[in-house]
């Protein structure tokens, strides 16, 4: 059945392309910050999540466009949602982070996830996301 719902969504924390917390956020901060101020207290680095789920993003809560030194500027998403880590722990407020550019871009079950620094998180890790809007279609969770 489809509607509109908070949903959790449990995911692993796997290895990325490590690009993005060494090279590339630092670059694109001042910018996120400026159209997104609530990210101000955010680590510059990603969490990569393998989803337990497929995730289709429709409607991001934010869209940007920043040229950050690549050949063009290139598009970002951000989707505002709570991480809990470890599962049944603490939940803050976290982004997923969508560069439109990224090779992880049309991935449905991995995302990047911006958050404060946690202490613990290592690769294996579970986690769980929180989707403020969304609706489930078959096994889909679409924003």
């Amino acid at each position: 059945m489809a509607g509109k719902q908070k949903l959790g969504i449990d995911g692993v924390v796997v290895q990325g392309l490590r690009a993005a917390g060494a090279d590339t956020l630092p670059r694109q901060e001042g910018h996120f910050k400026s159209v997104i101020p609530e990210m101000k207290g955010c680590h510059w680095a990603t969490i990569n999540l393998q989803l337990q789920r497929p995730l289709l993003v429709e409607n991001p809560d934010h869209q940007t466009e920043f040229d950050w030194g690549a050949a063009r500027p290139e598009t970002f998403s951000f989707v505002k949602i709570q991480l809990e880590f470890p599962i049944g722990g603490p939940i803050r407020t976290a982004w997923i982070y969508i560069p439109h550019d990224s090779p992880h871009f049309g991935k449905p079950f991995l995302v990047e996830v911006i958050t404060e620094k946690i202490e613990g998180l290592t690769y294996g890790s579970l986690c769980r996301i929180h989707v403020r809007r969304g609706r489930v279609e078959g096994d889909w969770v679409v924003i």
